[in-house]
């Protein structure tokens, strides 16, 4: 197997070689990106690296990609993503929130974060305010009066972190605001779909049952992973 790599066609043969990649380092060493490819690479100001490859990766090398790994990012090539679907999705518990996300998701096929967060009721849209002093005072002093306890409500980051970790929604790619000169700034914005909308309900299909594909994924993680505990490796599945 390729143990290190420095373009994207290169990074995009490590995951089909082994079938499962994480982006960063984690519980168990040799197995990641991050370890894999220079750190001269990463955030270089003259040339793109891991962070830029992401899209490509996603887009061209027919696999999945989304916080699977105890809610860390992973790439999953699609040899093992239809297994990994019919287990994790055999255990999977939505809450009601998530399921309503999930639904907002499917209705459009794909968003980005920010336009979940908006459609789900996670951002406030803007009011105009009264421009008069004393008009903001009494609106102020009114809504402190009939203000009720909130009640307890999961977080954007849980909610969309557990939806990919059920594998009910996968990252389709990454997107940047643009300038005025047509030139990418800030940090790029995550769109999700689902595996379905992403890869077609085809291909996501397998004749196994949820635990003949768990078992499956364990002994392929073993192998590729010798150096591993079957605990370490059981707890990532």
């Amino acid at each position: 197997m390729r143990e290190t790599f420095s373009n994207p066609r290169e990074m995009q043969e490590a995951i089909r070689e082994r079938g499962f990649l994480p982006f960063f380092a984690g519980g168990i060493p040799s197995f990641s990106i991050e370890e894999f490819c220079p750190q001269e690479l990463w955030f270089a100001d003259d040339e793109e690296g891991p962070w830029e490859w992401k899209s490509e990766a996603i887009i061209e090398g027919d696999c999945a990609y989304g916080k699977f790994f105890g809610g860390k990012a992973v790439f999953i090539s699609m040899e093992w993503f239809p297994d990994f679907v019919n287990y994790r999705r055999s255990i999977a518990n939505l809450s009601q929130q998530e399921s309503e996300m999930l639904a907002t998701i499917k209705q459009h096929q794909s968003l980005l974060s920010k336009e979940i967060k908006r459609l789900c009721g996670y951002t406030k849209p803007r009011k105009s305010r009264p421009s008069n002093p004393l008009e903001r005072m009494a609106e102020k002093e009114f809504a402190r009066q009939v203000k009720r306890p909130r009640q307890a409500r999961e977080s954007y980051e849980t909610a969309i972190t557990h939806l990919q970790m059920t594998t009910h929604i996968v990252t389709a790619d990454f997107e940047y605001n643009v300038n005025k000169e047509g030139r990418r700034y800030g940090w790029s914005i995550a769109r999700y779909c689902t595996p379905e909308d992403f890869f077609g309900e085809e291909r996501l299909q397998v004749a196994r049952t949820p635990s003949e594909s768990y078992e499956r994924i364990v002994s392929h993680l073993q192998e590729i992973l010798p150096w591993a505990s079957e605990d370490a490796i059981r707890q990532l599945v």
